[in-house]
């Protein structure tokens, strides 16, 4: 019990982001990351040791995710950060331009399709590295870093064409 304790003091975070991208829903990402620990500490025996802890949590929650969706039909909800930048001493309308930016770049990559959508998330958001995303996605890790690269130019269309409707 102290093992998943510990595991989950130094993962439910990251594996919360991943969610939340993954889910756009505060509560739902909360329910999944539980269910994520719970499926971990059931199965902890289970792990093998052929990829890190971190990865295998991932693999979880991912799978949590998927059969979440399989059974439920997921409302995509708008992206609503509540995380109160003011602390940070910028300017009001620095502020509000990087917000604004934030939930740009936030709709542009749910406009991604999969598996674009979680590479780009998994290695930005999350950090992790090309062999950790192929591991959480059951690919190799030069297919991460192709389709990363791939979802990055997808992103980049995607920006320049809301940019090019602003102007």
């Amino acid at each position: 019990m102290e093992d998943i304790k510990e595991l989950y003091r130094l993962y439910s975070k990251e594996l919360y982001s991943y969610l939340f991208f993954l889910s756009n829903d505060k509560m739902l990402a909360e329910e999944l990351l539980q269910e994520t620990f719970y499926q971990a500490y059931i199965s902890i025996h289970r792990f093998k040791g052929n990829s890190k802890i971190k990865t295998w949590l991932y693999q979880i929650g991912k799978n949590v995710f998927y059969k979440y969706l399989k059974s439920n039909s997921l409302e995509m909800v708008e992206f609503n950060d509540d995380s109160g930048e003011f602390a940070n001493g910028l300017a009001p309308e620095n502020i509000l331009e990087k917000e604004e930016q934030k939930r740009t770049l936030h709709k542009a990559i749910k406009q991604l399709k999969e598996p674009y959508k979680q590479v780009i998330i998994l290695r930005i958001f999350n950090d992790l590295s090309f062999k950790e995303i192929g591991e959480v996605l059951s690919k190799s890790e030069n297919w991460a870093r192709v389709t990363f690269h791939r979802g990055k130019h997808k992103l980049s269309v995607f920006l320049e064409g809301w940019e090019d409707l602003e102007s």
